[in-house]
């Protein structure tokens, strides 16, 4: 079976076909900031030493149809609800009509056709960077208006990734979000762990506005945690419940409004 082609003049291998026998990991950043990103959107991302200094939450022994570490959600208006679904295929394992990850030198490019959606995302550590980006261009594809909604997602682990697995009943007892508003308007996510709150601290946000977040698991995924990452319960509703995590597994979650997008937009 294939799954993909070398891209020789742009210097890219071209994944085709998302359910690949492994994941295929692609390095971004340096060994200051950076990590991995896989083909369909998971992301194990760190500060300097993987082991003491982890951000994301990426189990790599889980399904390859799992949730790891980041993903995205595009969601329409259909009838009274929302469909809902990932333009990375994972974790809501969509039938898509075009599945495209551009595997380059120090970026990952993900371009998908669902629905009638197009997404372009271009993952990337800007040079000498602290940061890890995502650049995502949505078209309306379809020849009807479409109310789009875009919702990034990252999972926190604690820094100490062992910590994660030997000591889980006290690590969720550790771990607290805030939101805060810059000048701009702009909503800004921060996660620590509550002993390094002054040193270890994570950035979630957006340069478009954020009409609503979370920052709890279990309420994202909804049903007292009993929701899937394939079918988050909270994303049914016309919010997320601005809830700043004090405990518990802590993720950042961040819903924007594109409106109206008419075809061809």
């Amino acid at each position: 079976m294939k799954y993909g082609y070398f891209d020789d003049k742009n210097r890219e291998y071209v994944i085709t076909n998302p359910s690949t026998p492994v994941k295929w990991i692609n390095y971004l950043g340096t060994l200051a900031f950076g990590g991995f990103v896989d083909h369909t959107g998971g992301a194990l991302i760190c500060k300097g030493d993987p082991a003491l200094n982890r951000m994301t939450k990426y189990i790599p022994q889980l399904p390859d149809s799992e949730f790891k570490g980041t993903t995205l959600y595009l969601r329409f208006k259909q009838g009274e609800g929302y469909k809902v679904f990932s333009p990375y295929f994972v974790p809501t394992l969509d039938p898509y009509d075009i599945y495209e990850c551009h595997v380059g030198l120090g970026y990952t490019r993900i371009v998908s056709e669902f629905y009638g959606i197009r997404t372009d995302v271009t993952i990337f550590v800007p040079l000498g960077d602290s940061r890890l980006i995502s650049d995502i261009e949505i078209t309306n594809l379809s020849d009807q208006p479409m109310e789009i909604d875009v919702i990034p997602v990252v999972e926190y682990t604690h820094p100490d990734a062992l910590k994660q697995f030997t000591n889980a009943d006290w690590v969720p007892q550790t771990m607290q979000s805030r939101v805060y508003d810059d000048e701009n308007g702009l909503k800004i996510l921060i996660q620590y762990p509550f002993m390094y709150r002054e040193t270890k601290i994570n950035y979630f946000t957006s340069n478009h506005p954020v009409f609503s977040f979370e920052s709890d698991r279990k309420r994202f995924l909804g049903g007292n945690g009993y929701g899937t990452w394939a079918k988050p319960l909270s994303l049914e509703e016309p919010e997320l419940g601005d809830y700043e995590a004090l405990r518990g597994d802590n993720i950042a979650a961040l819903l924007h409004h594109l409106g109206e997008i008419q075809p061809g937009e």
